[in-house]
């Protein structure tokens, strides 16, 4: 995503990027994948970095995975007849 965009709410360009969300404890929040909803637990749980822009004129805050084609691809390897998740969540 470009570093220069408009506020999807207000249209503002106003647009803080690089903002953070952490919890707490200080630390930021990431998103991941660790389960399939048809195939169980997966493997390998991954997950990323979430990346956040606050608009300076409505305080609308964006977020988005920093990796999200790593994020798709253990839910699709997790989805694959046969794989190691798929043969976990059988009985």
């Amino acid at each position: 995503m470009s570093s220069y965009h408009r506020c999807a709410k207000c249209n503002s360009d106003q647009m803080i990027d690089g903002a953070y969300i952490a919890s707490a404890q200080a630390s930021r929040i990431v998103v991941g994948v660790e389960r399939h909803p048809d195939r169980g637990r997966i493997t390998r749980s991954v997950s990323t970095q979430v990346h956040v822009a606050v608009c300076g004129s409505c305080g609308y805050v964006e977020l988005w995975a920093n990796r999200p084609a790593e994020l798709l691809e253990a839910y699709q390897r997790a989805s694959r007849p046969g794989s190691e998740a798929s043969r976990a969540a059988t009985p």
